[in-house]
């Protein structure tokens, strides 16, 4: 059994995550600001803009049980306006969270990842790779969190650390009328379980995942060209 550490466990994307490695006898730790109080997650509440919060809360993972094997860096938010009209709120709000949090796990879960030649897995977004209006801030956010990711392999690989950034599609995280293309939580929480599972010899640092069968385009050819 691994002792499993997630961040935003308490619905969505995270949920289903949790879900597939409980589901495989692992322990799964959830750190939310809002608890979902559901008897096979094992939560702490914990709000991942402050610094504080993170180093108490794994501090209080290791009391408890003595190590640390994976941390999934999945919490973020999103905060979409024009770079013209973006609040410094939002801006500072999507820092912390979705930039700062993770580094400030890392640091404090690195000690025990170390012991436990442990796997690291960021929960990125295609957002940080295709670019679009009104998303200075999450997609400079997810960017920036895939050059932490790359960064996090060379300081702590040779610490016996593997990391992985997982570059997702369009997901069913919230109810819509489109929802029936895109993929669901649990098959990403079927994916990093997977990778968990492979040998200590191969990393995957970097896998992209979209739709099978996504939403088709309004336009195409040469056409989508014009809207780049």
């Amino acid at each position: 059994m691994k002792i499993v550490v997630i961040t935003g466990a308490n619905r969505g994307l995270g949920y289903g995550i949790a879900k597939s490695f409980a589901e495989k006898g692992h322990k799964v730790i959830g750190l939310n600001r809002t608890l979902c109080k559901e008897e096979w997650l094992e939560e702490i509440q914990c709000d991942l803009s402050q610094k504080i919060d993170i180093e108490k809360s794994v501090a209080e993972i290791i009391r408890r049980y003595g190590k640390i094997d994976i941390l999934i860096n999945n919490a973020g938010i999103r905060r979409f306006n024009n770079i013209s009209k973006i609040t410094e709120q939002d801006w500072q709000e999507s820092i912390s969270t979705n930039l700062s949090a993770p580094l400030w796990l890392i640091q404090f879960t690195a000690p025990m990842l170390k012991q436990s030649k442990g796997l690291i897995i960021f929960i990125g977004s295609h957002a940080g790779e295709y670019y679009f209006e009104q998303g200075v801030a999450y997609s400079s956010t997810k960017s920036a969190l895939h050059a932490m990711a790359e960064a996090t392999i060379q300081d702590l690989r040779y610490e016996g650390i593997r990391v992985s950034y997982l570059s997702l599609g369009a997901i069913a995280n919230r109810s819509m009328e489109n929802d029936e293309w895109k993929m669901r939580p649990r098959d990403i929480g079927q994916l990093a379980v997977a990778i968990s599972e492979l040998p200590s010899s191969i990393m995957p640092a970097f896998v992209e995942v979209r739709p099978s069968m996504p939403n088709r385009s309004p336009i195409s050819g040469l056409e989508r060209l014009q809207y780049i």
